[in-house]
């Protein structure tokens, strides 16, 4: 029995084979496939046009461990709403596992607030690392400080929401117009009399949230001409906020007969409802999925939860930094990950795949 190649090895012969089928070097397939080096358009096409037929897929980190090319990249995300943002630091170091001899990962976390995120960020600047994947806020300071990363040489990534204006490389986000739309289609079914939505924010400037805003507007109105839309509370997502906010606006306006949460801070607004005796009167939407919350979907008190799969949009965010870097390859200008629908019936089968979630108990 002939032995089997080993993965260099292969890669060395395909790369030879094609130098041989095109007759050229092999340092211009080498060159085409990486995209680096002066090669002319038409050469560089028949290279990569046979490279598809035959199947052949570089392997980067095989390639850069050789070189001793060692890619650094800062993760700066915030510790608030860890529900969140901790499963999306588990989808990074996920998604860089593939790449680990030629890729490392430097976290960096903050309290949520605009400040310290520029600080975090000028942190990893200042440590010259090649790429940073953030939670960017939509603030003029930080649109400048995103430029400044771009000058020198270090591609941003944003993950959870996005600043399409900034220059930031790409961004993964669940699609927030859906997200407010997939909520006003179940709160327009599920709230038993007319009246208006409450809708839970956390910041209004942040692209994400007024998209979702956006979605969950035209859609009741499309949905339901029997509920109006708002009031929008803006928590800013601080726990206390969110609690003092949805408490006034139920115990004021008695035509309010449904809340859309539309961030993971939703344990505040549900508490203060039950605390002025609303809880069961109300239709509620929230985000995500945390322990806390499985009893509430189970007893449907809460309709259904808005999922915006943060493991995924963090390993996706890790694997398209790094082929960036190490091969130049251009990600779509951003990447929407599809939101899920969780209601009681489907519950199950999001807990079987983490049974972590089944620990929650009712506020």
């Amino acid at each position: 029995m002939r032995k089997k190649k080993a993965p260099d090895q292969q890669t060395g012969a395909n790369i030879q084979m094609m130098a041989e089928t095109l007759g050229v070097s092999i340092g211009t397939i080498d060159r085409a496939l990486h995209n680096r080096g002066r090669i002319s358009e038409k050469t560089r096409a028949r290279v990569l046009q046979l490279a598809q037929e035959l199947g052949y897929k570089p392997n980067l980190a095989a390639r850069h461990l050789r070189l001793n090319r060692r890619f650094r990249v800062s993760v700066n995300l915030p510790f608030t709403i860890a529900s969140f943002f901790d499963p999306l630091r588990t989808g990074v170091s996920e998604g860089a596992r593939s790449f680990e001899h030629s890729l490392a990962l430097e976290f960096r976390s903050y309290e949520r607030s605009d400040d310290e995120l520029q600080t975090s960020v000028r942190n990893a600047l200042d440590n010259q690392v090649d790429g940073i994947i953030l939670a960017p806020s939509n603030t003029q300071k930080t649109i400048r400080l995103m430029e400044q990363a771009k000058s020198k040489g270090v591609s941003i990534v944003c993950v959870a929401t996005d600043v399409p204006e900034s220059s930031r490389l790409t961004a993964v986000t669940a699609h927030p117009f859906s997200c407010g739309a997939m909520s006003a289609e179940v709160i327009a079914d599920s709230a038993h009399r007319p009246g208006s939505i409450a809708v839970l924010v956390g910041n209004i400037e942040n692209y994400n949230q007024s998209e979702k805003l956006r979605g969950f507007r035209q859609t009741l109105a499309e949905f339901s001409p029997a509920h109006s839309f708002g009031p929008v509370l803006e928590s800013r997502d601080i726990q206390e906020l969110a609690y003092k906010l949805t408490r006034t606006a139920f115990q004021r306006n008695k035509n309010l007969c449904g809340l859309y949460v539309s961030t993971a801070n939703s344990m505040p607004a549900i508490r203060a409802l039950q605390d002025i005796g609303k809880l069961s009167q109300v239709a509620i939407v929230t985000t995500d999925l945390f322990p806390e919350l499985v009893p509430l979907l189970r007893d449907s008190i809460v309709r259904a939860t808005i999922y915006q799969c943060p493991e995924m949009q963090g390993n996706i965010a890790a694997k398209a930094l790094f082929h960036y870097l190490a091969d130049g390859t251009m990600p779509e200008p951003s990447i929407e990950v599809i939101p899920q629908l969780i209601l009681r019936s489907n519950l199950p089968l999001y807990i079987k795949t983490n049974p972590a979630m089944s620990a929650g108990n009712s506020p």
